[in-house]
């Protein structure tokens, strides 16, 4: 059902997820999008602040995270409709996701790309491929909490903090810095089964977390960067 995407996993820190994102003229809301498997469905709008129109198509991927990176795969598993449109200067479409069979017991993860199509303007000009934007979805069954494990491992350079989700939901990481409020690079969501790597600096005594879970609750965590193999937590 064609090729499996391999995105890396790390990205720039960012806060929390805003209700809506604007690129180019083009506004989405919401940028996250959460299911409840007893409802299975949800929306999201797509409004064209352009002068001319524009055409987008709506892929759904399923979503993993292997040995620290994101891979996507086509997926049928949740349904977007409609798949293709063209939204008219100032107006909007609504985009409607389904998921018809739901994990009762663990969060579904998925990535909904949204790609602009090349369009025909008035005057005759041609518009190419433009934007593309990749949406979070998540289906998350009452309850599903993410549980966070961290080790550390030497490095030539530094030290790797591990983090790894043994939970049944996912983890949003608001921010990652050290004690001196330097920001480290850091992946922006780790699902529930994933794991992922951050590089810490050479002689990093401890590494401050912010962190958010499926059920909007935030927490905080100290880790203290040890010389033995698990660090401490607090």
């Amino acid at each position: 059902m064609g090729k499996t995407l391999f995105i890396l996993a790390v990205a720039p820190l960012a806060a929390i997820a805003p209700a809506q994102a604007q690129s180019g003229g083009i506004q989405v809301a919401p940028v996250l999008v959460e299911m409840a498997p007893e409802r299975g469905f949800a929306s999201l709008r797509v409004r064209n602040g352009r002068a001319h129109a524009a055409a987008f198509e709506a892929d759904v991927y399923a979503w993993r995270q292997i040995d620290g990176e994101d891979v996507l795969t086509p997926s049928d598993a949740l349904l977007a409709a409609p798949g293709v449109f063209e939204i008219a200067p100032g107006a909007e479409q609504v985009v409607r996701l389904a998921a018809p069979s739901p994990d009762p017991n663990r969060e579904l993860a998925f990535r909904l790309i949204l790609r602009e199509l090349p369009t025909q303007r008035r005057d005759g000009a041609r518009l190419g491929f433009t934007l593309e934007m990749s949406l979070p979805v998540f289906v998350t069954p009452a309850g599903a909490r993410a549980v966070l494990e961290t080790r550390t491992e030497p490095r030539r350079l530094g030290t790797g903090l591990i983090l790894t989700n043994a939970g049944a939901a996912h983890a949003q990481i608001l921010s990652v810095s050290d004690m001196d409020a330097e920001a480290l690079d850091a992946p922006r969501y780790l699902l529930a089964g994933g794991a992922a790597e951050i590089a810490l600096p050479a002689r990093t005594n401890a590494v401050r977390m912010r962190l958010s879970e499926a059920s909007g609750s935030q927490t905080e965590r100290i880790v203290h960067v040890t010389s033995g193999s698990r660090p401490s937590v607090r």
